[in-house]
């Protein structure tokens, strides 16, 4: 169908060129002659490469996060605050005769809000949990503290615990030789 079409309108263009121009113009092509032709530029036209429309991404242009307002500063940017330096263990009072409560895992924050000297084993820090975990106390050689420690003050140590029932050793005698 599209051959016909095209066939027809090359022998309407070609007959068109003729008319006015008499015995000198261009020769006359036969009927077999227009529809060659016809055939060969319809085969020229499908073989023709067309060109491969071009994919667009469309991506957005990143923007700069909003602007923030700056949070007022608190008490506890000021307050002296304890990193765990490795897993340490949080006791119930100052001192590793405490019982066991938690552990205060290397990396993690506390607010100091206590401290106890101890004449054997040094600084114990009392600490609230900034995130989760139990509130006690830390010995000293395992974490930094950083911070204004004048605010945090001196208390005085829980009682201490009572210990379970434990076996008692008996002596026996020695036989004398």
């Amino acid at each position: 169908m599209r051959l016909a079409a095209l066939t027809t309108l090359a022998a309407f263009i070609l007959s068109a060129c003729t008319l006015g121009a008499g015995p000198t113009g261009t020769p006359t092509l036969t009927s077999v002659e227009v529809v060659q032709t016809a055939e060969a530029e319809a085969l020229l036209t499908r073989e023709a490469a067309s060109p491969t429309p071009t994919r667009l991404l469309h991506t957005s242009t990143p923007s700069a996060p909003p602007i923030s307002p700056t949070p007022a500063a608190t008490a506890t940017a000021t307050s002296a605050l304890a990193t765990a330096d490795y897993n340490a263990n949080v006791r119930s009072g100052p001192g590793a005769f405490y019982d066991w409560i938690d552990f205060f895992l290397q990396g993690q924050t506390a607010t100091v809000v206590g401290r106890y000297e101890s004449e054997v084993d040094g600084t114990w820090w009392s600490i609230q949990r900034i995130s989760e975990g139990r509130d006690g106390w830390v010995w000293g050689g395992a974490v930094t503290v950083t911070g204004d420690l004048t605010a945090v003050p001196y208390l005085v140590p829980p009682s201490t615990p009572t210990p379970g029932p434990s076996a008692t050793v008996v002596p026996t005698e020695t036989p004398t030789p």
